[in-house]
């Protein structure tokens, strides 16, 4: 396989260019800084615009829903697609699809002619097109940054969203209230942004020419291998399941902590706030995050986790009529989820073979999230049958019996060691159901 600039570093050479310094590394992490940034306007404002048009916590639940379905249903051919064709093509027309998307939902918004079903196939488009692009940015950080500096440039990309959640909550929540249109206007043109960006990459992206050339499997053997290489390891399949459960709480509580805030009168700059200060403390979580893993084991920051969740969900419930506090109920149960992620996607990197790197990351991005559609349509109903308490103390019971399970199950305590098959695995969850590698 063709080795590029920067992907390795030589023992016995010099030490590579510092993260800093590494021109396709600050154009990839700024150009999605950007995309991200937009992302978090117009999450907050859909709920919140759905809510204002149509009065149902179900419809907002149900436009949620399509964007996961389109986003599950087309991570499995998007890592193919990346494995088999230009990667920065990929990378590129899927952000002009978003584009588009956005662009839609701006014009019907700006021209007052919301239709709930349009919001939904657009919502269900973009969750496609944003699978063709986790798809093939799943192997791009290990071809653009030297193997010793790959954890390093994990842990600053979860700063980097943590920094986009943050600084997008607060935006979202104040354009929303200026005029409707504004949220989705800005994510149409941070979509414009990542496209330059991928544009402007100097290193190969792949897969490399050997790759293309060498004889793939039939394409129904090429949707199943990721799959195949992640049931080889119990630990993994263990770890999926887990992470699969933790993304359907984590949507709920997303979707719930708007619905549950804004039921109780929270004003859309409020809830924009509250969101911002749930998310700084996930960004503190990302700045330890180097500090954590090297002083605690996985198995215990798991049980860390589960716990805090589970607490920090009773917490909103109680004092849901109180923004700030709620806020810190929230940012306390997302503290240290972030370690977490940067060993597993480290890891995960480390240990696939690049020319399969999409299929597996994908694979696995499927697998975790593959019940996480489901919530935000099921805690609407509930919120709108039996009021916005009950699918939050739902929320809180099952993320209880998952930390009770994490103490009995034995292949838990593997966190923090190999899994079988080598290479430094560990599980990941992500706090608002974004993309997981």
């Amino acid at each position: 396989m063709a080795q590029h600039d920067g992907r390795k570093a030589d023992p016995q050479g010099p030490e590579p260019t510092p993260l800093w310094r590494n021109r396709d590394y600050n154009i990839w992490w700024s150009g999605v800084a950007v995309s991200r940034l937009g992302t978090s306007v117009s999450t907050l404002a859909f709920p919140l615009l759905v809510l204002a048009s149509a009065g149902s916590a179900a419809a907002a639940g149900g436009v949620g829903t399509c964007g996961s379905v389109g986003l599950v249903a087309g991570l499995l051919p998007a890592g193919v697609a990346a494995d088999r064709y230009p990667r920065r093509a990929l990378l590129i027309g899927s952000s002009l699809v978003q584009l588009a998307a956005m662009g839609v939902v701006f014009w019907i918004v700006a021209a007052g002619r919301l239709w709930l079903p349009l919001i939904a196939a657009v919502a269900l488009v973009q969750g496609l097109a944003s699978a063709a692009f986790a798809g093939a940015a799943a192997p791009l950080v290990k071809r653009i940054v030297p193997a010793s500096q790959v954890r390093t440039a994990f842990a600053r990309v979860e700063a980097r969203d943590y920094g986009a959640q943050l600084a997008g909550a607060p935006l979202g929540g104040a354009l929303f209230s200026w005029a409707r249109w504004a949220p989705f206007l800005v994510d149409a043109l941070s979509f414009g942004a990542v496209a330059l960006a991928c544009l402007f990459l100097r290193t190969p992206l792949g897969p490399d020419a050997a790759d293309r050339a060498a004889g793939r499997p039939a394409l129904r053997r090429d949707l199943g291998a990721g799959l195949a290489f992640i049931r080889g390891s119990a630990f993994l399949r263990y770890a999926l399941v887990w992470m699969a459960l933790m993304n359907l709480f984590f949507t709920g509580i997303g979707f719930m902590f708007i619905v549950t805030l804004r039921h109780h009168g929270a004003s859309p700059s409020q809830i924009g706030a509250a969101e911002s200060i749930a998310t700084a403390c996930g960004l503190g979580g990302a700045l330890a995050a180097g500090w954590v893993v090297r002083r605690l084991s996985g198995y215990r920051i798991i049980l860390i986790v589960s716990w805090m969740v589970a607490a920090g969900v009773g917490g909103i419930v109680v004092l849901a009529s109180r923004p700030w506090l709620a806020a810190l109920c929230l940012g306390a149960s997302i503290l240290f989820v972030t370690p977490l992620n940067v060993v597993f996607a480290s890891g995960m990197v480390a240990m696939v073979p690049d020319a399969m790197t999409a299929r597996v990351m994908t694979s696995a991005n499927m697998a975790s999230q593959s019940c996480g559609w489901l919530a935000p349509v099921v805690c609407g109903a509930l919120a709108d049958g039996l009021g916005v308490q009950v699918p939050l103390i739902a929320i809180a019971v099952g993320l209880a019996l998952l930390a009770v399970a994490n103490h009995v199950v034995p292949v838990v305590r593997q966190l923090g060691e190999p899994p079988e098959g080598g290479g430094e695995s560990e599980s990941r969850t992500d706090p608002d159901g974004q993309t997981i590698v």
